[in-house]
């Protein structure tokens, strides 16, 4: 059985004191725009190791993911496109980091969302989804396994618990 590439993204939603944590694109076609902290996943890295560097990188703050708040899919140049968003807690204090993709971060409420240029539809809703008090995400869970492989379930149904002898 063969695979096929796809085009897989994620973000940070880190929300804290009724506030939610956004960064401005500083190149590109969205230079200017507001977003999750975001990036694609590197050849070699889960997408749980992924959103914590993409979220290091781009403010400066060391996380641990929550749970899976959402999944997008969709095709882009006919290729599978997923774009999973996690809802992140944060060890510290954010940092105003620019780099050559972001040139600001910075904190909003739930009322200053609607006057800001957004990346995408999909960020808007995640972010105003965050704040509006609808905010669920799915809880991992790492399932007993007969190889050493470590892995990541995000599952609405509970896991029966196995006796280690089955």
């Amino acid at each position: 059985m063969s695979g096929i590439s796809c085009d897989l993204g994620v973000a940070a939603r880190v929300i804290k004191k009724s506030s939610i944590l956004l960064v401005k694109e500083a190149r590109g076609k969205y230079r200017n725009y507001w977003s999750l902290p975001k990036g694609r996943v590197d050849q070699g890295e889960t997408a749980e190791a992924a959103v914590l560097r993409e979220l290091h990188e781009e403010t400066g703050v060391k996380g641990n993911i929550i749970g899976l708040a959402s999944v997008r899919s969709t095709l882009h140049s006919e290729m599978p496109a997923v774009f999973l968003c996690y809802d992140v807690e944060i060890e510290s204090s954010v940092e105003n980091i620019v780099t050559d993709e972001i040139s600001e971060s910075k904190w909003f409420k739930l009322t200053e969302l609607k006057n800001l240029d957004w990346v995408s539809d999909t960020m808007h809703n995640l972010a105003i989804e965050a704040l509006s008090g609808k905010r669920t995400a799915l809880h991992s869970s790492q399932p007993l396994s007969k190889t050493n492989d470590s892995y990541f379930v995000y599952s609405v149904n509970r896991q029966s618990r196995y006796s280690a002898g089955v």
